[in-house]
């Protein structure tokens, strides 16, 4: 029955697509990507090929032939292509797996329904294939809703395997050989193993050219959870009870006395943690990853931002009804530090105090945008059907460079923290005489990021499994081996000196560099204090270190523009994630915030040449996002120009950055100051670390559960990347009030911050 031979054979015809080529296929269609001028390949294919498959109808001796004791087992090296023209392989298949298949082909002769079901839920060869539609995904839904009804019971179990034609080049990214991905619809007791082996065994009885299965991936339901889900279920469970009972504490013995006098709750300026506080000499510091961001005042004085705050605000923690005063114990208050009511007020509050450097909250919520716009289209390559054609016409416009370079949002948020951490300190060294508590100073940094960090991340690598299903699902998760033997590098912050395809977490390589460079912050920040030349010239040395070693390594790398050019692992692992190639933006955020520190934040700038100190950065930002158009469009930089541009493009995007921060803060920013200091910014702002952590998991499951391919064009770029946003900031809302904000509240009773001696 012909039903039966495209059941296993159909799979060949992928050869058709390969079988004029040569091993280049899959390098020139990267090439494709990056260059689309140069897109004048056509695919060719075999006649004669599609007759020999359509010929072929000898199903059972296939089956028959394939062995079934595990003496002759196939080396399942990718590396060593089958070759038909020497004496057939033999693969072993367990029994139960070959006898379940044989059923299927018995199933199809008697017209069974189930068995139909089976050969239309694979995938099929569809239009497109010369715009390089190599995906086909099938019906995972039906394949998985088969129940056999035969001599033999199982369920339809969803197999995705890649073929590959010949030798093919190592894919940078997976680190396997480039093929061409099917949906194949098996029985369930059929494992990874029996899957290659079967259709290995079919490959190469009908084809006489060199055409294997690279690898074999089924799709595993898991019915119950592992240990370590179940202990993480525990940790939440834990959270939400703690959670609820707080809120209702909050809610009828703290709150309720306020609200019978009309008394208004107690309002905590900057988001409910005092940035520039001092208890016995406790040092508090937060940088653009706190949700409390309105921390620089004019004239560097700290003041009560309204008569309206003045009024209501509260003394040591007491709540006032009438005359009485109810003050909650030491227990109280480290309950309070998980109130939805009390920790939800403080993040949604859009009161901003005068003199607030209002603008930083619009340019960090702008810049998290720019993050996840960049990653929504990333993250979302594989599921695009037409990746090949709407690549290539997207760098064709100038426009999409601003996307394609959407690497330098990261340098904003470098620049941001070198800014405000330097005014932050040397205001705290001037107010006690060149002291700090160091302790402190790395203490509430680690405890700042670290918890949140660590929590999340144990959620999403113990859970993750369980929460989606699909064709291209990973049944263990998205992390190697659930973290067990790297974890320990994230909670250090070193896990960006290991490559990236063996990270945990892997976009936390920021939360490492910006821990690194501010592990190191001393050794800028007191030069700067103690004497201007001295801590200019250190600046400067730090900046001129991170500006050659980024260009000689990316000469000896010959590395690309991006990490869609060329050498994207070198660009990685060599570049992308190494602190002193990032440090640049980090150093100029340190001397702006050095010079607002020294002015106290006022300098009027002459008219003129304010609008021309404006125009020259606007160009200088604009050069590094727009200038490199036309190495993408057919006129490649040489590997010389590549590193000059490598070496100093993100220094100059942090420059143009400090100097938004510097013009705003000394009300030079004109209508920008006005669009950045927008008070719905000021929440969404509060949001940014939570979002950051949060927001490719989002991403990831949006992607891995989509159950076909999608037509990407404009519209659709639009959708998911809205859809992205405004869950990625839903999301975080609820990460940070389980888990960053009570932190922040506990670090504030036990080390008694913001409280006057």
């Amino acid at each position: 029955m012909k039903s039966a031979r495209l059941c296993f054979t159909f799979i060949i015809m992928i050869s058709c697509v390969l079988a004029n080529d040569n091993e280049n296929t899959y390098h020139q269609m990267r090439l494709n990507l990056v260059r689309p001028n140069d897109f004048n390949r056509k695919l060719n294919y075999s006649l004669d090929d599609l007759l020999k498959i359509s010929k072929y109808a000898d199903i059972e001796n296939i089956l028959g032939n394939v062995e079934d004791e595990d003496n002759t087992v196939y080396d399942d090296s990718f590396d060593v292509p089958l070759n038909v023209t020497a004496s057939p392989r033999v693969f072993s298949v367990s029994p139960v797996c070959l006898n379940h298949t044989k059923a299927i082909y018995t199933g199809l002769e008697g017209g069974e329904q189930w068995a139909l079901k089976m050969v239309d839920a694979a995938g099929k060869p569809e239009a497109g294939l010369m715009s390089m539609k190599l995906k086909w995904r099938g019906d995972y839904d039906e394949c998985v809703g088969v129940r056999a009804v035969s001599q033999y019971k199982f369920n339809g179990k969803y197999c995705s395997v890649s073929v590959g034609y010949g030798k093919l080049p190592i894919n940078p990214i997976t680190q396997l050989p480039a093929g061409i991905d099917i949906g194949m619809c098996l029985p369930e007791s059929c494992s990874d193993t029996d899957t290659k082996n079967l259709l290995n065994q079919t490959l190469q009885r009908v084809s006489n050219k060199t055409v294997y299965v690279i690898y074999a991936t089924c799709v595993e339901t898991l019915d119950s959870y592992d240990m370590r889900a179940k202990i993480v279920l525990a940790v939440i469970g834990v959270f939400i009870v703690t959670m609820a009972i707080a809120t209702v504490y909050d809610l009828i013995i703290v709150q309720r006395p306020q609200s019978s006098k009309k008394q208004p709750m107690e309002i905590f300026k900057n988001g409910g943690t005092q940035q520039n506080g001092k208890s016995n000499g406790v040092f508090v510091i937060d940088d653009h990853k706190s949700p409390d961001v309105n921390i620089i005042k004019s004239g560097g004085t700290e003041k009560p931002s309204s008569k309206y705050e003045e009024k209501f605000k509260p003394s040591e923690n007491s709540i006032v009804e009438g005359k009485e005063k109810y003050t909650p114990g030491i227990l109280g208050q480290l309950l309070l530090s998980f109130s939805v009511y009390t920790n939800g007020a403080k993040i949604l509050n859009t009161h901003q105090g005068a003199g607030t450097l209002a603008a930083v909250n619009g340019i960090r919520f702008i810049s998290m945008t720019w993050v996840i716009l960049g990653h929504s289209i990333g993250f979302g390559a594989p599921n695009m059907s037409n990746l090949a054609t709407f690549f290539p016409k997207m760098i064709s416009r100038r426009s999409f460079m601003g996307i394609l370079n959407a690497e330098v949002s990261v340098d904003t948020f470098f620049s941001l923290s070198g800014c405000l951490l330097t005014y932050l300190v040397l205001k705290q060294l001037k107010k006690q005489k060149g002291k700090l508590n160091w302790f402190m100073f790395y203490f509430h940094r680690f405890w700042r990021l670290t918890p949140p960090y660590m929590l999340v991340m144990m959620v999403y690598i113990a859970l993750f499994p369980y929460l989606g299903s699909g064709p291209i699902w990973k049944k263990n998760g998205l992390e190697n081996n659930y973290c067990e033997d790297t974890w320990w590098y994230n909670l250090l912050y070193i896990q960006n000196f290991r490559p990236i395809t063996d990270q945990c977490f892997a976009w936390a390589w920021y939360l490492a560099n910006d821990m690194q460079f501010y592990v190191i912050s001393p050794i800028l920040l007191l030069p700067l204090y103690f004497n201007k030349v001295a801590g200019t010239i250190v600046t400067a040395m730090f900046l001129g270190g991170t500006t050659i070693a980024t260009g000689i390594i990316s000469t000896h790398y010959d590395l690309g523009l991006s990490t869609f050019d060329k050498n994207a692992m070198d660009y990685f692992n060599n570049y992308y994630i190494k602190p002193y190639t990032r440090m640049g933006p980090y150093l100029v955020g340190i001397y702006t915030g050095y010079i607002l520190y020294k002015i106290k934040c006022t300098f009027k700038i002459n008219k003129f040449v304010n609008l021309l100190l404006w125009g020259v950065f606007t160009a200088v930002a604009s050069s590094v996002l727009y200038g490199v158009y036309d190495h993408y469009n057919g006129k490649p930089f040489s590997t010389e120009v590549a590193s000059l541009y490598n070496a100093v493009h993100k220094t100059a995007w942090g420059a143009a950055v400090c100097w938004v921060i510097f013009a705003c803060a000394t009300g030079n920013g004109g209508f920008i100051n006005t669009i950045l200091s927008w008070k719905g910014f000021v929440p969404l702002s509060r949001l940014t670390y939570s979002a950051y952590l949060i927001h490719p998991v989002i991403i990831q499951y949006y992607v891995y559960t989509r159950k076909q391919m999608v037509y990407v064009d404009d519209h659709q770029m639009i959708y998911d990347f809205l859809g992205n946003l405004g869950l990625s900031y839903a999301a975080a809302l609820i990460v940070s009030l389980a888990f960053e904000s009570p932190m922040m509240g506990l670090e504030k009773v036990i080390f008694k911050r913001g409280q006057k001696k």
